[in-house]
């Protein structure tokens, strides 16, 4: 036992050569993973031979302060139920040592007794810096019920008949941070404490905004915002306060903090697709693409450079996995990268649209994606889809051939997927609403349909009507593979599923386009007969197309049908378009955009008719 003594001041000084080791590397600007596992291994060694003899009062201050270190060092190679059961252990030895027994290893119940024995003794700073290791090991799995109990225990000089509320716990803390300059730390007990007091106000804050109690989460986030804290931290904190903003209606503060988070931190990414949100809510599309165009720039060069923090505690990690996708929540690149091509189409931005368009595309491509798979993520469209709508805005730039290509991607890549014939049949409701394989199939038979009716606009774009009538006829040729049974389908509504009527609508909106489109080309050849024959199907496919009656009162005129023709004309100019019940998707909006003949000289023609008929207008 004399030779207890010399190990102690050995492992005293074996302790603070680990920490200084620590420190050097700390301070370098570019720290090394490697030295924190050495630093972990050694100081897992040392608090083992410490452990390996009974534990004595006079030697509680080393092992708390060991144990503290390298619970420190073990955060990323140990997980936070390993790390917990090592505290339990030697917090059971340090009652051992008092001769204070506890058979129950609770944590709640054995922090009572840790702290009755030893809250006033000269050991108090020593088992505080365990404390802050128990009440991060809660914070990471947002166990804030148990963190108010264990600082209630721990506080003695709070008032008893004051409320217990964690906010206020926290932020009474009387705790004797004092450290012992012969025992070094490798983080000071103030630093984590300040850290730990900042992520469970945050925490707190989440948990309320999940509830949606928006006013009480900005409360724990003001608090938060008046601490000392990192300045990527603080971001964080100013973008949590705008979206409680944001929730509460109160769109120009969340900008506000928005704008505060990326001047504190111009990496704070979900700062800027929370802008670019805000924006898309007041319609302000400039402002929206240019909040996606820095989002996306950022998050590309922060994949560049990648990250390897070797900070001991970071916010991340006590924040813990949910909490922390919750709080700094960004889609992936691609999203962002389909979003902002998407907004810029609609905005009529179009040549940066395809710029974002074909980078997509080129970046699904170098990663392998089959055409007819799906991007991780919820909100990722069907890459079908993103190729159909890369040939829309090809189209709306007038590349033409570019356009072609793309879509022929489509039909090459869908062609073995579609089915020969597919029947719906609306009386089988059961069947049909709960069966996602109709809804494949009947998306295989839209994008291939859509990707010859495309192709076959951009070959009217070229005056190629005989090769634009080949792909308006393919388009139709593909999409009547899907026959609806009931006539009345529309008020069965297929089951009441909603995807399947959306898929419907578009279907038929995606027959009268090609109809339209292909009597338009036998118009302009001079086809009459086939020309009128295609566009009454059409406004039979959707009713009420304006542009459709105009060319089939355009037709009829040409056939010599003038009071067929006038009828037309009046009842275009008398009725309104109805409202769309369901919006079509991107690339079935290219057709009709625009009359592709002279409305005056037509008009000017049924002017002169109605005159000298000698007719109301």
């Amino acid at each position: 036992m004399s030779a207890i003594p010399c190990l102690v001041d050995g492992w005293s000084e074996e302790n603070n050569n680990i920490i200084l080791t620590w420190k050097q590397n700390e301070g370098k600007r570019e720290p090394s993973q490697d030295v924190r596992k050495r630093c972990f291994s050694e100081s897992l060694k040392l608090l083992q031979k410490i452990q390996g003899i009974p534990a004595a009062t006079e030697r509680l201050k080393l092992e708390m302060t060991v144990s503290y270190n390298t619970f420190l060092f073990s955060l990323g190679f140990s997980n936070p139920s390993e790390i917990e059961e090592s505290l339990i252990h030697t917090l059971l030895r340090a009652l051992e040592a008092a001769e204070s027994q506890v058979s129950c290893s609770d944590p709640v119940k054995l922090w009572e007794a840790v702290l009755q024995t030893f809250g006033t003794s000269v050991c108090a700073p020593y088992l505080y810096k365990l404390l802050l290791i128990q009440w991060m090991l809660w914070l990471m799995h947002c166990q804030l019920e148990r963190i108010l109990t264990l600082l209630t225990q721990s506080n003695h000089t709070r008032e008893h008949s004051a409320p217990v509320n964690l906010q206020t716990e926290t932020r009474n803390l009387t705790w004797s941070m004092e450290e012992d300059s012969s025992l070094m730390v490798a983080m000071a007990a103030k630093d984590l404490k300040d850290l730990l007091h900042i992520c469970t106000l945050i925490c707190q804050g989440v948990e309320q905004m999940k509830m949606e109690k928006y006013s009480e989460a900005l409360e724990a986030f003001q608090e938060a915002k008046e601490l000392p804290s990192p300045r990527s931290l603080l971001a964080q904190i100013h973008t949590l306060t705008g979206r409680s903003f944001a929730k509460l209606g109160q769109l120009h503060c969340a900008l506000h903090f928005y704008r505060k988070a990326v001047e504190v931190d111009c990496a704070c990414h979900s700062a800027l697709y929370q802008s670019a949100l805000v924006f898309r809510q007041l319609a302000n599309s400039k402002a929206e693409i240019e909040a996606l165009h820095l989002l996306y720039s950022a998050v590309q060069l922060q994949s560049d450079k990648g990250s390897s923090s070797v900070s001991l505690v970071s916010p991340d990690t006590l924040l813990g996995g949910e909490q922390i996708t919750f709080i700094s929540r960004v889609p992936f690149s691609s999203l962002i990268l389909y979003t902002l091509a998407h907004t810029c189409v609609l905005n009529g931005s179009i040549s940066d649209a395809v710029e974002h368009y074909l980078d997509l595309l080129a970046s699904l491509q170098s990663d392998g994606k089959d055409l007819v798979s799906t991007e991780d993520g919820t909100s990722f469209p069907r890459i079908p889809v993103v190729y159909l709508e890369t040939g829309f805005a090809l189209l709306k730039a007038q590349r033409y051939s570019d356009a072609l290509v793309v879509c022929e991607e489509v039909i090459t890549s869908t062609v073995d997927f579609i089915p020969k014939r597919l029947l719906l049949d609306a009386g089988e409701e059961k069947k049909l609403s709960d069966s996602d394989v109709v809804l494949e199939n009947v998306d295989f038979v839209l994008w291939a349909g859509a990707a010859h009716l495309l192709q076959a606009q951009a070959h009217w774009k070229l005056k190629d009507t005989k090769e634009a009538i080949t792909n308006f006829t393919r388009a139709i040729n593909q999409l009547v593979k899907v026959f609806i049974k009931q006539k009345d389908w529309k008020q069965k509504h297929l089951g009441n599923t909603e995807a399947m009527v959306e898929r419907m609508v578009t279907l038929e909106a995606a027959k009268g386009q090609a109809l339209a489109g292909r009597g338009l080309c036998f118009l302009e050849r001079g086809q009459l007969k086939e020309a009128l024959r295609d566009l009454h199907l059409s406004l039979q496919m959707s009713t009420g197309c304006k542009n459709t009656k105009m060319w089939l009162t355009e037709v009829l005129w040409r056939l010599d049908r003038r009071d067929e023709a006038l009828a037309h004309w009046r009842e275009v100019h008398s009725t309104s378009d109805p409202p769309k019940s369901i919006t079509l998707p991107l690339y079935f909006q290219a057709w009709p955009e625009e009359t592709p003949f002279d409305i005056t000289d037509l008009k000017k023609k049924m002017e002169e008719y109605i005159h000298a008929k000698n007719v109301a207008y």
